[in-house]
């Protein structure tokens, strides 16, 4: 994660998932909060066809992204995030997937999200290779 917290950002990330791994699944926590998804769209027993770059824990707004634009599983992709208020709008691979959409509260849903909090990568079941990581606050 971020040493420093961020409030209003533009957020530009590559990521690579490895075809070798259990089950790839990753993200990208903004203000602290889960997430824009990574997925090895293959699987399609957790719903991972509808690609890479939604919102994934929301509930009440939409979660999934727009169109699959994700580059052939052990691929570089690359990721724009815009983060302004609570609302998060994602390009991958150039193509916009989630536009102003107001992020949920993971963990307490009848608050918005933090309005300044760490930005971090994460990863479960896979290795998941992050590089070129730039922030520039708005």
């Amino acid at each position: 994660c971020t040493a420093k917290q961020y409030a209003d950002f533009e957020l530009l990330v590559d990521w690579r998932l490895d075809p070798n791994g259990n089950e790839p699944d990753a993200g990208v926590y903004l203000r602290g909060t889960p997430q824009v998804q990574i997925w090895d769209i293959r699987r399609t027993n957790v719903g991972a066809e509808v690609g890479s770059g939604g919102l994934y824990n929301n509930q009440k707004n939409p979660s999934k992204p727009t169109s699959v634009e994700d580059n052939k599983l052990g691929e570089w992709n690359t990721f724009r995030i815009i983060m302004k208020g609570e609302k998060v709008t994602v390009w991958l691979n150039g193509v916009k997937v989630v536009d102003n959409i107001v992020l949920e509260n993971y963990w307490d849903r009848k608050l918005p999200v933090p309005a300044c909090d760490q930005i971090e990568m994460q990863a479960h079941g896979c290795r998941c290779y992050f590089r070129n990581i730039y922030v520039k606050e708005l």
